[in-house]
């Protein structure tokens, strides 16, 4: 595999459906069309989709991507797994297990969107979907207490294991923040992997690359490429390279 690219591709998006800047202050929401534009266009160029048992123990050809979904929201289920169905791309969702039927209200300005509830997170699964874990109620783990890091790790795991029948081998963490002791946590509670944002320490921090709706077709291209992450981190240490480097891919207007 190329040396740029030592472990697949890892997509991470947060929500699917049409949503205006206001009501997405954060970017979440990638329309439901765009989402198929961007899988199907990847299938037509020879990517192969894994499931996360491959992903962690299969023969993993080359141009193969993971498509991970975080926070659990129920659009994932109403708007997002009709796209999967159709495409018949598998793909992981992370849920919070303390926030199954309640709200995104872990921040202020976050968009005030229903979650999956038991039976929602029962449906993904059985549609053959990886339901894994994301913490119980979306709090940082970085410096995290003992007891909440507990809370967020063994207590999550044992939460979506009643409910799915299936121990979840997977983490992510709520806003891609770790440390020492949060990558700890999870190995200790038993998970085979944990996915970060861009920040890599190793099996339990394995980086993504975030998609959102301001991805046109350009940036979306430019992302799935072998050195965007090289890219990235030069443009996020020299913070005067970024508008340079966004003039040459373009980005899509909010409504």
């Amino acid at each position: 595999m190329n040396a740029l690219r030592s472990r697949p591709l890892v997509l991470m998006y947060h929500a699917v459906g049409e949503r205006g800047a206001q009501e997405d202050p954060f970017c979440l929401f990638v329309p439901q069309d765009r989402l198929y534009e961007q899988l199907a266009s990847l299938l037509a160029r020879g990517w192969t989709p894994l499931t996360l048992d491959t992903y962690l123990h299969g023969v993993l050809p080359p141009r193969s991507l993971l498509v991970t979904f975080d926070d659990g929201y129920q659009a994932m289920l109403d708007e997002g797994l009709p796209v999967l169905r159709e495409l018949k791309m598998p793909a992981t969702v992370f849920v919070l297990g303390g926030l199954l039927g309640g709200r995104s209200r872990w921040m202020p300005e976050m968009p005030d969107e229903p979650l999956l509830d038991a039976e929602g997170v029962r449906e993904l699964a059985g549609a053959g979907l990886d339901v894994e874990c994301h913490g119980w109620e979306h709090s940082t783990l970085s410096k995290a207490s003992p007891e909440a890091l507990a809370r967020n790790t063994t207590q999550a795991a044992r939460a979506l294991t009643d409910l799915t029948g299936r121990r979840p081998r997977a983490f992510a963490y709520p806003y891609g923040d770790h440390d020492a002791r949060a990558r700890r946590a999870v190995a200790e509670a038993g998970f085979e992997i944990a996915f970060s944002t861009y920040r890599a320490e190793g099996r339990y921090a394995t980086p993504r690359v975030a998609v959102s709706p301001t991805d046109t077709s350009a940036t979306f291209r430019l992302k799935v490429l072998p050195a965007y992450p090289v890219m990235r981190r030069i443009s996020g240490h020299v913070p005067r390279l970024r508008p340079a480097l966004h003039s040459l891919i373009g980005r899509a207007p909010r409504s």
